[in-house]
């Protein structure tokens, strides 16, 4: 699927995975807002990510990715409650500002993202939603839509790249 040398999208590989990460970061942290945080701190390290890194299982690298960021928070709230146990409410301390701050911004990427797919084309849009939302394989989703399965790929391929565009001219 993402042969070694050729690049990743990791958009497209968030996008396939999001039911499965949103299941492990449930399993991992009960809370919901926790959860939908983690979401949207993965969401934007692969954003990051150079899509020509030379990494030999991606999806296990997006897992790893995830797995961090869970632990990186179990940590956060084990010295939180050490240090918040003589000191009182932990609310007070800077770090919570910080990543209530994140949150907002992160969650400011997420509507911006939503909005670039109301930009899509209505066949693109369609095609993209069934896939990511849906998560159909292309398969089924060319027999509903009575279309190739070359072309629900040209249309995931438009959609990734006309989303990825308009987040970069969002986001500077």
């Amino acid at each position: 699927m993402y042969p070694s040398g050729s690049g990743h999208n990791w958009l497209q590989l968030y996008a396939d995975n999001r039911h499965f990460l949103q299941r492990f970061f449930r399993q991992r942290i009960m809370s919901s807002e926790d959860c939908e945080d983690l979401q949207q701190e993965l969401f934007l390290k692969i954003h990051n990510l150079d899509p020509r890194a030379e990494i030999s299982d991606p999806r296990a690298y997006l897992f790893r990715i995830a797995s961090n960021l869970v632990n990186d928070l179990l940590r956060k709230r084990q010295s939180a409650a050490v240090i918040s146990e003589p000191a009182g409410d932990i609310s007070d301390t800077p770090h919570d500002t910080y990543s209530a701050e994140t949150s907002v911004m992160d969650r400011e990427k997420i509507r911006i993202l939503e909005e670039a797919i109301e930009t899509l084309p209505p066949k693109c849009k369609e095609v993209f939603l069934l896939r990511k939302v849906e998560d159909l394989p292309n398969r089924e989703i060319a027999e509903r839509l009575g279309i190739s399965q070359n072309m629900v790929e040209k249309h995931l391929r438009k959609a990734l790249q006309d989303c990825r565009q308009y987040l970069e001219k969002k986001l500077q």
